[in-house]
């Protein structure tokens, strides 16, 4: 366990929880650390499927440690710099990832957080959740974080959302397709842990990592492009044993039992 991410695995499950209640969960130079090594830690273990961040206690994440803001504020131009990309490499990361990765969101979900689990496939959402871009309410910037929210969201709700700092309830969320579900705050977790369990054991591993890898890829080609380069993915997808026995399993009416 680290000093603010606890880190377990079970049933192909790896889940990263921020633990600092304390601080609501806000995130510093240690807990970006700590999320990238487990994160990598995750990410390459061939026995895991979904990889879920969440929080501790009623936050999600508040986002930016302000201590840590301000000490960032005494540093160079070059360390602020590295820091910066520190950030964008863990959200490039996460997002080229050929696993599940699920954000399971209680409480608030502020700022860098904000983008941390825009960078998920999925975010489930208790009807607690609160999301919003504040920096500009500290004379900051969302720099990193509102590329993904270009890609995620219309641009005219990216606006509103960084430019005012409004932060948005779970039914707003849901409304404009920033969140994937809303589930009764007492549920959430019993929720996640069946629909999770329910995944792994009726997707194909190498064909989640193959649609992932499309979808991470297409959308900065052109259409032809595109088109010609999922042509060729699905080549290499009819050449997998996981399609053989998919395939073989539909016909025969039989249950996979997928790895």
């Amino acid at each position: 366990m680290g000093k603010r991410v606890n880190f377990e695995i079970k049933d192909k499950v790896a889940y990263l929880t921020m633990n600092r209640p304390e601080k609501r969960n806000a995130i510093d130079d240690l807990a970006v650390e700590e999320i990238m090594g487990y994160f990598g830690q995750a990410n390459t273990d061939e026995g895991v499927r979904v990889i879920v961040f969440r929080g501790e206690g009623s936050a999600f994440s508040a986002g930016a440690d302000l201590d840590y803001l301000l000490r960032l504020a005494q540093n160079t131009s070059s360390a602020n710099f590295e820091d910066s990309c520190a950030l964008k490499n863990l959200l490039l990361d996460i997002y080229r990832s050929k696993k599940l990765v699920c954000a399971i969101v209680r409480g608030p979900a502020l700022a860098g957080a904000f983008g941390l689990i825009l960078a998920c496939d999925m975010i489930i959402a208790s009807d607690k959740a609160k999301f919003g871009f504040t920096e500009v309410k500290i004379g900051f910037v969302p720099a990193v974080v509102l590329n993904l929210a270009l890609r995620k969201l219309r641009e005219s709700d990216v606006r509103r959302l960084i430019l005012t700092g409004k932060i948005v309830d779970a039914e707003e969320a849901l409304r404009i397709g920033l969140i994937s579900e809303v589930v009764g705050d007492s549920k959430i977790e019993t929720y996640t842990e069946q629909f999770l369990k329910e995944f792994v054991a009726g997707t194909s591993k190498k064909a989640i990592a193959l649609t992932k890898e499309i979808l991470s890829i297409v959308r900065d080609m052109t259409l032809e492009e595109a088109l010609r380069y999922s042509a060729a993915m699905n080549v290499a997808a009819r050449s997998t044993d996981d399609f053989q026995k998919g395939v073989n399993g539909f016909l025969k009416k039989q249950q996979v039992e997928w790895e």
